[in-house]
């Protein structure tokens, strides 16, 4: 019996988890629906809204690319083609499609406003400042330009400034939606954290959790740790079976949000034969065929032992298949998708060419960057309670050491601490470990042409800095019952 009895009605299941922020259930009911609709434009189209909410931009920008194709100058697509780009790091495709979008609607001043967001987001701060100079002054004066011109002085370090712009405007925030409200917030935090006024940065980190209505079930969230720790406990991992050697060795980094995996991304690629996939969704895909390809009974992740030979091969070939859009010729392609933790294991045995990097950092730093930066919009809701955040770092490392002792691919643990303490020796270590000959570009990554394809993209992009380490002693007052949580590990 079908899942959904019609297409419209597939899109409204969709919709309605996309409402609520939930984005894995929203993946797996698209998928659910592409099987029984798979030439849907609409399902196909909410299939890369969905890739780009969870911030894989390849994903996206192949099936919008693909609609786009087949029936030109729709006017989302365009819009969602130049966003995506625009995240991707793929300034010239962002613009064309910006121009391509607005030479339809007419709306001029709109252009000129995108193109100076995407300017920025490419660190072009003089480009999107002369595309600001354009505009008239009641444009510039909406609640969202002023927030944009915001962007533009905090990535000029004009902390000041930033926050004047934004205090000036304060009783009209109230304009925006709830995503958009919450951005300006953290945009603030960020400000005044730079200044050294941590106590203000705190209280204002504190108001833009509160605004957050997405709803989260912590226990439901730690269910996927506690299971895979179970199943792959007994020696099942040994047990399963193996997809094929393959010329493309992927690399897993697996690691916390915030714990400097867009920094190791953006040292690697500075290497000529290594590609940064960012956060790359494919691996939930994959999971979610594994009851189609199997005819299995079980739930994941007790499914995995019914997986044939032939079965991890279609498995391997689909995550090539998502590799080989972005990798260029390069022969490693990294992946630092955030459920990692969960899936490394099964994807190391489908994908047994490829080597994993464990990130570790302080449970203290890593909280407080989690806690004061906007991760609401990458779906990471459990940010908003400092409890939560100890519980999960905890649930994560207990993953970590378990993948570290069984995995049958190399592995190397890596601590963001001594990555920043001692740049060069860690980076050759790095190289070394993937069997990669030295390159003195990735001492200078903040020179990669390529933006990072995360939010901390104002970050990685300039010089190695230190300051990030030991940043929780800023906040110390307010991390007592994280502290408590998290003490065995201090």
């Amino acid at each position: 019996m079908p899942k959904f009895y019609t297409e419209e009605e597939a899109v409204v299941a969709i919709k309605k988890l996309l409402s609520k922020k939930m984005l894995l259930f929203a993946r797996r009911t698209v998928h659910e629906a592409l099987r029984e609709y798979p030439d849907s434009r609409q399902i196909r189209f909410l299939n890369a809204h969905i890739a780009s909410e969870l911030r894989d931009w390849n994903a996206a920008i192949v099936i919008l690319e693909k609609l786009n194709k087949e029936t030109p100058d729709k006017r989302e697509l365009l819009k969602a083609l130049a966003e995506a780009w625009n995240y991707a790091g793929g300034m010239e495709k962002a613009i064309f499609y910006n121009s391509r979008l607005h030479a339809l609607t007419g709306n001029k001043n709109k252009e000129v406003l995108t193109k100076a967001d995407i300017y920025e987001r490419n660190n072009k701060l003089e480009l999107a400042e002369k595309e600001f100079a354009k505009l008239p002054q009641n444009v510039l004066g909406q609640i969202q330009n002023i927030i944009l011109r915001s962007r533009i002085l905090i990535a000029k370090k004009d902390f000041e400034s930033a926050v004047d712009l934004i205090k000036s405007c304060e009783d009209r925030l109230s304009e925006l939606d709830e995503p958009g409200h919450i951005s300006v917030m953290f945009m603030l935090t960020k400000a005044y954290d730079k200044l050294g006024e941590y106590d203000k940065a705190w209280v204002t980190a504190e108001k833009a959790h509160s605004l957050s209505t997405i709803p989260f079930d912590i226990d439901r969230y730690f269910d996927q740790f506690v299971e895979m720790r179970e199943v792959m406990s007994n020696g099942i991992l040994d047990a399963l079976v193996e997809g094929p050697k393959t010329e493309i060795e992927p690399l897993f980094i697996v690691g916390n949000p915030r714990s400097g995996t867009s920094l190791l991304e953006q040292i690697m690629s500075m290497h000529p034969d290594i590609e940064n996939g960012g956060e790359m969704s494919v691996g939930m895909s994959m999971q979610l065929d594994i009851p189609t390809l199997t005819d299995s009974f079980h739930e994941w992740p007790n499914n995995l032992v019914d997986l044939r030979a032939d079965d991890a091969a279609k498995l391997a070939e689909m995550y090539l298949e998502a590799v080989e859009y972005s990798r260029n010729g390069e022969r490693v392609v990294s992946n630092k998708a955030l459920n990692l933790p969960v899936q490394v294991g099964f994807l190391s045995k489908v994908l047994p060419s490829s080597r994993a990097i464990i990130l570790h950092r302080h449970p203290l730093d890593n909280a407080v960057s989690c806690y004061t930066t906007n991760l609401l919009s990458a779906g990471h809701p459990y940010t908003n309670d400092l409890r939560h955040l100890g519980l999960v770092w905890i649930e994560r490392k207990k993953m970590a050491d378990m993948w570290v002792e069984s995995l049958s691919i190399p592995v190397m643990e890596l601590h963001y601490e001594n990555l920043v303490a001692d740049q060069r020796g860690e980076t050759e270590r790095i190289i070394e470990f993937l069997g990669l000959p030295w390159q003195e570009d990735c001492m200078e990554f903040h020179k990669s042409k390529r933006v990072a394809k995360t939010i901390s993209y104002d970050q990685v992009n300039k010089k190695m800095y230190k300051t990030s380490s030991g940043r929780w002693k800023n906040y110390e007052k307010h991390l007592g019952p994280l502290m408590d949580i998290v003490s065995d590990y201090i």
